[in-house]
């Protein structure tokens, strides 16, 4: 290791590895001249005001057009409200007034009024107000950026940059996109935030750590690993030459990769059937190579649209919106999970209130089996939208028999609905459940009897297992997928689905690590469905396994009495196979 070189653990808020310079963009809370102006000039700052306005307008609706091209109109609509934020006439006719009044430039008084609306806001303990303030700043950035001549995303900065930053606005991410930034670094925001979501759909890795501008200096040469959560900061040659590796098997390089595969699904050695799916959030340029491939989509997340536009979609928006999804992959299909809403997407919102301990509170399933007005409303319009039939509906976080069976009772309650007003859906379309808590991987012989299909998110069954957050650097040593109690819940799970011959899959971080491969293959893992960037080298390496020697592993595995041991025995396997696979090539 290098004297200088250091490693920083961050919060992940869009996946990916890249390898550059940094450059810190942080120019603090905007600072406009207070400017005395006499009676003749208030008619000009009237013109300038109008004209910045326009141009932010103009600006609003190109970045508007480009996400909608590039991730769908649902991301669109975040610029749609920045445009109805920039065209707020009462706002601004409040602004001239105060030009007039107080005989002040037009970039002080606007920014002042700007100050005085979003201070309260950011102060809410509604995630949506809060995020509603930084929509704010972003368009009264913009118009006083015009006013003044100075736009921050005309800053000039070579291939291969890693911004540094408080936060960057959607916006700003697709400018810097432009300009051949490569991931970013922030120092505020969240998974859920506008940033975070248009950073997942151009696949553009974010990492955020507290001041993180304090602990790496300008045109430092780093490495953002943004599928660890790790900053390594003046990495050592041996570490770049490595990561350098990883980035060509990761990302967009190993999506491109996904169109030589064949044959989809791929085949064990044995000629056993593996399905690989992706885990998706938002539309984007890889729905066309994936659907184009046959690949299903194992787990399509729904919530996204709750907070891209600060509530819930109405049934047409939503109806619109899973009927292009379904349309897209009509050659293969998508499980679409029903809002996903909880903790940690809206901490301290007013609409779900405090929790003192939210991990463990309201979320998931839950608040859907209490707002049933919303539920119903998103369960009529999946059905509506899966005419082509290939549409499957999945119930996040059940606990026990009693939430699947009212889940279940309001499903029957949309179809009959649907039937009586003769609107068209799949009356068999699947319904399954999502196994994330002990209690319903110990229970899961009577929920399998019950449902189409289950999927594992071993994410979450590991954190309530183990007791252990994944993102609290204090107890990640204890958090571990591979952790024996966590396997044996997810061997119950699977052997209670092939008791009631149903398929299961794994749709977790872990269901896309290539050592757990041969343990999913030998348990009798139907389905693993992933991050798009790891399809690819997954794929490759089914085909290089026997499922009876995976069977083997498996009994090895399940009788280890320790994560080490677990891990130990997956990594010699692996390397065995690598030898196995060079030998055949000499």
């Amino acid at each position: 290791m290098s004297s200088n070189k250091k490693v920083i653990k961050s919060n992940i808020i869009s996946g990916g590895i890249v390898l550059g310079n940094t450059r810190i963009i942080m120019p603090g809370d905007t600072k406009v001249p207070e400017i005395a102006i006499p009676v003749s000039k208030i008619a000009g700052e009237y013109l300038a005001l109008d004209k910045a306005i326009e141009e932010t307008i103009v600006e609003l609706r190109e970045l508007r057009d480009s996400a909608a091209k590039k991730m769908g109109s649902p991301v669109a609509k975040i610029f749609d409200a920045q445009i109805m934020i920039a065209s707020d006439t009462e706002f601004i006719k409040r602004v001239k007034e105060k030009i007039k009044s107080e005989k002040r430039n037009a970039g002080y008084i606007y920014n002042k009024f700007i100050n005085e609306t979003v201070s309260p806001l950011k102060r809410s303990n509604d995630a949506y107000m809060r995020q509603t303030a930084v929509d704010i700043e972003a368009v009264s950035n913009r118009i006083l950026s015009h006013l003044s001549g100075f736009d921050k995303c005309d800053l000039k900065f070579p291939p291969n940059t890693i911004l540094i930053g408080k936060h960057f606005t959607p916006g700003e991410i697709l400018g810097f996109r432009q300009r051949k930034a490569i991931g970013f670094l922030v120092s505020e925001g969240g998974s859920n935030s506008h940033m975070a979501l248009i950073s997942r759909g151009l696949m553009l890795p974010v990492l955020l750590t507290k001041d993180i501008h304090l602990h790496i200096s300008d045109n430092s040469k780093i490495i953002l690993d943004g599928l660890k959560g790790e900053i390594i900061v003046n990495p050592t040659d041996a570490d770049w030459s490595e990561y350098q590796k990883i980035k060509k098997r990761q990302g967009s390089a190993s999506i491109k990769r996904i169109k030589k595969l064949v044959p989809i699904p791929p085949q064990t050695v044995d000629g056993k059937i593996i399905e690989v799916g992706a885990n998706l959030t938002l539309p984007g340029q890889v729905d066309e190579i994936l659907a184009d491939k046959k690949f299903p989509v194992g787990l399509y997340r729904t919530e996204f649209m709750y907070l891209t536009a600060g509530g819930f979609p109405s049934e047409q928006e939503q109806y619109e919106y899973y009927f292009a999804i379904a349309e897209r992959y009509k050659n293969s299909s998508v499980t679409l999970r029903s809002f996903d809403l909880g903790y940690d997407k809206l901490a301290d919102s007013d609409s779900w209130g405090h929790e003192d301990n939210p991990a463990l509170g309201w979320r998931g399933i839950r608040p859907m089996l209490e707002m049933t007005d919303i539920f119903k409303t998103q369960i009529s319009a999946m059905l509506r939208a899966s005419t082509y039939k290939n549409i499957k509906i999945m119930l996040p976080m059940i606990s026990d028999i009693t939430e699947l069976e009212k889940a279940k009772r309001m499903i029957q309650q949309v179809k009959f609905k649907l039937k009586k007003e003769q609107i068209p859906f799949d009356e068999n379309i699947d319904i399954g459940i999502m196994i994330e808590v002990p209690s319903a991987a110990l229970t899961v012989d009577l929920l399998a009897s019950k449902v189409d299909f289950i999927s594992i998110g071993t994410n979450d069954l590991t954190q309530y297992t183990l007791a252990a957050d994944r993102m609290n650097n204090k107890v990640i040593n204890l958090y571990s997928a591979f952790h024996p109690a966590v396997l044996a819940l997810i061997a119950l799970t699977v052997k209670a689905c092939k008791k009631h011959k149903i398929p299961v899959s794994v749709c977790g971080e872990v269901a896309g690590d290539l050592s757990a491969l041969p343990l999913f293959i030998g348990m009798g893992v139907d389905m693993l469905s992933m991050n798009p960037g790891k399809i690819f080298d997954l794929c490759r390496l089914v085909k290089k396994i026997d499922s009876v020697m995976a069977m083997h592993l498996t009994e090895s595995v399940l009788s280890s009495n320790k994560t080490e041991d677990v891990i130990t025995k997956l990594q010699n396997y692996k390397i065995e196979l690598e030898k196995k696979t060079i030998a055949k090539r000499k």
